[in-house]
C-alpha cells in the first residue's frame, strides 16, 4: 500500500502542473524548476534513508516534481521544431528515455554495489537531473508552438 502512496502525488502533480503551464503559456521554468526540484528532493531520500517517514515524503516530491516536468516539458520539440521534425524530435526523445531507463538503475545498483549505499546513486540522479534543468534552460525557447513549413 506504501508504494501507492508516490504515484498519487505524481497523477496530482501532472495534472496539476500541465493545467498550469497550459493557462500560463509557459513551458520553460514549468520543466526546468520541477528538475531542480526533483533533484533536491532525490538528495532528500539519500540523507533520510534511514528514516522511513522522511525517506518516504521524500520520494512522494520526488514523484510529484518529476511528474510536474512532463507535461511543459513534451511541448519542446514543437516549439523548437515543426512537421516531420517535431516527430522525430519526440522520437529521439523516446529512445534517450527508453535507455535511460535500463541505464539509471543499472547505475544506481553498480554504486550501491560499489559503495554499500543507494544514496551515491541518488546523487547521481540528482545531478542529472540538474543537468535536465540546465539544459532546458539553454535550449527550450521561451515563445510558443513552432508553426508548420507548409508543402507543395
Amino acid at each position: 500500500m506504501l508504494t501507492a502512496v508516490p504515484y498519487i502525488f505524481y497523477l496530482i502533480a501532472l495534472v496539476v502542473a500541465g493545467w498550469h503551464s497550459d493557462r500560463a503559456q509557459e513551458r520553460r521554468l514549468h520543466s526546468a524548476l520541477p528538475c531542480l526540484t526533483c533533484a533536491l528532493f532525490l538528495v532528500g531520500v539519500g540523507v533520510f534513508a534511514d528514516i522511513p517517514a522522511l525517506s518516504l515524503a521524500s520520494l512522494c516530491l520526488v514523484l510529484a516534481s518529476y511528474g510536474s516536468a512532463y507535461p511543459a516539458f513534451w511541448q519542446s520539440p514543437m516549439m523548437l521544431l515543426a512537421g516531420t521534425g517535431a516527430a522525430a524530435g519526440i522520437a529521439l526523445i523516446n529512445s534517450i528515455g527508453g535507455l535511460s531507463g535500463w541505464l539509471g538503475p543499472s547505475v544506481v545498483g553498480w554504486l550501491r554495489d560499489v559503495t554499500g549505499k543507494t544514496s551515491a546513486g541518488l546523487y547521481v540522479l540528482a545531478s542529472l537531473e540538474v543537468l535536465a534543468a540546465l539544459l532546458i534552460m539553454s535550449f527550450v525557447p521561451r515563445g510558443e508552438v513552432a508553426t508548420s513549413v507548409p508543402t507543395k
